[in-house]
């Protein structure tokens, strides 16, 4: 069962009174997750960053919220804050580049004001950038005569998507690695590490070395997550991959 919670923020910019919701709980029927900390659950991601509906600039959420539950009344009748989705759709042409140079000018701008929200910006252009290539990399098999007929019909349009994919990929290598860098050191520094998560991140950024070293000295269970991992190390890819 899904509920929400209704609040109201205000514009930190012009004032604007705007309507939101936090997300109280919600069940997960299936759910992609990913080596980057992504995880695919079908329900939209509760966005930290916001744009006001009226001035059109971004602010944070957690800042502009006001501290009391609103009046139902008035809450209906203001207009909705906006968000990245708002901006432009998610299937129109450069909507994968659009995240990137999205993120990346909060970034650039010093939009965050803490190393936590420097964190949670960094994560989504690292998983924006990964999005040119999550869905289109890798073919599964075929298990059977059916299967085989139909993959080798869609094999070739596949081949050509997935290295269009690969090339966009290879265009924000730079700012990729430099992303990835900054935030090892900041999740570096904040402590609680997750050796896996840690060693993932030097595997993407070409480290294979390191990542191997900070594997070694995970001593818990190796779940499937370790498994793929090691053997990632091993061949070196550097890609996101899935953990299904």
């Amino acid at each position: 069962m899904t509920t929400f919670h209704s609040v109201v923020l205000k514009c930190p910019q012009c004032g604007t009174l705007m309507s939101d919701f936090e997300l109280m709980s919600y069940t997960v029927h299936h759910a992609t997750s990913w080596s980057d900390g992504k995880n695919d659950t079908g329900m939209p991601g509760m966005q930290r960053v916001k744009i006001c509906a009226v001035c059109h600039l971004p602010f944070w959420k957690d800042d502009a919220t006001l501290p009391y539950d609103p009046d139902w009344d008035v809450a209906d009748e203001l207009g909705g804050a906006l968000d990245i989705r708002d901006l432009l759709e998610p299937f129109d042409d450069g909507w994968q580049e659009f995240k990137i140079q999205y993120y990346n000018k909060l970034i650039e701008e010093n939009f965050a004001d803490d190393e936590d929200k420097e964190m949670y910006l960094r994560t989504q252009l690292l998983w924006a950038v990964n999005d040119l290539i999550r869905y289109h990399t890798g073919f599964r098999k075929p298990k059977n005569l059916r299967q085989l007929t139909d993959w080798v019909k869609r094999h070739k349009k596949r081949r050509q998507e997935s290295d269009r994919r690969l090339k966009l990929f290879e265009t924000y290598e730079q700012l990729f690695t430099k992303n990835l860098e900054r935030l090892i050191f900041l999740y570096i520094k904040k402590g609680d590490v997750d050796l896996i998560y840690l060693a993932d991140m030097y595997r993407e950024k070409g480290d294979f070395k390191k990542a191997k070293m900070i594997l070694s000295k995970y001593e818990e269970d190796k779940n499937k997550m370790f498994r793929k991992l090691k053997r990632k190390i091993l061949i070196k890819s550097r890609f996101v991959f899935r953990l299904d």
